[in-house]
């Protein structure tokens, strides 16, 4: 009696479509939105209610319609640091400020005012690196300050934040890349993550809103600029992560790790990402992560990538079998996901 896989019966059924729907590491944008004059690009982007939103290196957060193709600088003329991360919630859009001192830019999407938080929040001259919002619960993580990881919950949507309880301790040349937003997530009603990077790079995990952490290595090298940039659990049990060196963008020897038992051990990707890679996100069961030099996919959670289209990418978002990636110049490329 012969017994079949069904995982990898699926995983070779998408394959087949995505290597019949695509010329490899060939794909092409089937358009390209230049939503500013700008000389700047953004390191975050999300879908809400058929507008594209990117907060972008010039400080400013930007809506583009998708059915007119119109564009809004929800910022107006105000100035801001560089906006890192961009999160949802409800009717509010907050954009986390990634500059000497952090701080969060909130929009009120109905509404035309918009608010500017920071001294308040305790966080001058605290360098933020990503948000996560799920349902009430909020999570940021920025660097160190003292050897002391710079954490922040939420318990209302993001309207309001307070410091962990709990002082988690770094390493000497340990910190957070601010590099997509997408260092850090909440999985389900409890479980939050993030990943370092620098000299060591290690993955956290918390359910209990930090009072308590599992702590993982991750086997990248040790460099300040190597690490795990971005992470992507699709369950409590299965996960990858991404990143590598970003001075060093086609080096294709440590830039993936995949996990299989919750992050407790994490094993290196047998078909590495094709470069340093920024971003990882997942969309129907199909892993996609972004860097300086393409996007590449994964039809098995992190342990084989392909090349699936060439180009400078920061940042991705998918809405109705679309990819959405952000580049240079004010600029994001839409793809057809097959």
């Amino acid at each position: 009696m012969i017994k079949i896989n069904l995982i990898s019966v699926i995983a070779f059924a998408i394959t087949k479509c995505f290597l019949h729907a695509i010329s490899y590491g060939q794909t092409q944008p089937f358009m390209e939105v230049k939503y500013t004059q700008e000389s700047c690009y953004s390191r975050s982007i999300k879908v809400f209610k058929n507008h594209i939103i990117t907060g972008n290196s010039n400080g400013k957060i930007y809506a583009i319609s998708l059915k007119t193709n119109k564009v809004k600088c929800l910022t107006q003329e105000r100035t801001f640091g560089e906006i890192r991360d961009i999160e949802i919630s409800g009717h509010q859009l907050l954009g986390l400020q990634s500059a000497d001192s952090g701080a969060i830019v909130k929009v009120h999407l109905k509404k035309e005012p918009i608010v500017f938080e920071g001294d308040s929040l305790g966080w001058k001259h605290r360098f933020l690196d990503g948000m996560a919002i799920q349902k009430n619960i909020g999570f940021i993580m920025g660097d160190p300050v003292e050897s002391v990881f710079s954490l922040y919950f939420s318990m209302d949507g993001g309207l309001n934040w307070t410091a962990s309880g709990t002082a988690l301790k770094s390493y000497e040349g340990e910190a957070g890349f601010a590099a997509s937003g997408t260092n850090v997530q909440i999985l389900g009603d409890s479980l939050i993550y993030f990943v370092s990077g620098g000299r060591y790079s290690r993955f956290f995990k918390t359910n209990d809103l930090g009072r308590t952490w599992k702590i993982s290595e991750l086997p990248y090298f040790s460099d300040n600029a190597s690490g795990a940039y971005s992470l992507c659990m699709y369950n409590d049990l299965i996960g990858a992560v991404v990143g590598g060196d970003y001075t060093k963008p086609n080096d294709i020897i440590l830039n993936g790790f995949y996990t299989i038992d919750g992050g407790e051990t994490w094993q290196k990707s047998e078909v590495q990402p094709f470069g340093y890679r920024s971003c990882i996100i997942q969309s129907n069961q199909i892993l996609f992560c972004c860097g300086t030099n393409g996007i590449d996919y994964s039809i098995d959670f992190g342990k084989n990538w392909r090349p699936f289209a060439s180009g400078n990418y920061f940042a991705m978002t998918t809405h109705n079998d679309k990819l959405y990636a952000t580049t240079t110049n004010g600029t994001f490329h839409i793809f057809e996901i097959p």
